[in-house]
């Protein structure tokens, strides 16, 4: 039996900066501090995935 998993069960684009990895404060450019640059957030299954790999690497 194989399972499929696909990159959107892993990761959402980050609601805070919407995807833009930075956002706007006082008129300056920061980083997003949600999803740390990146662009996306990790979903359950993702943080749980990352937990296993990091667990047995």
């Amino acid at each position: 039996m194989s399972v499929i998993i696909a990159t959107d069960d892993l990761e959402l684009t980050c609601p805070h900066c919407n995807g833009e990895k930075f956002v706007v404060t006082n008129e300056k450019k920061e980083t997003c501090s949600k999803c740390e640059g990146k662009g996306v957030i990790l979903t359950t299954l993702g943080q749980t995935l990352l937990y296993f790999f990091k667990k047995h690497i």
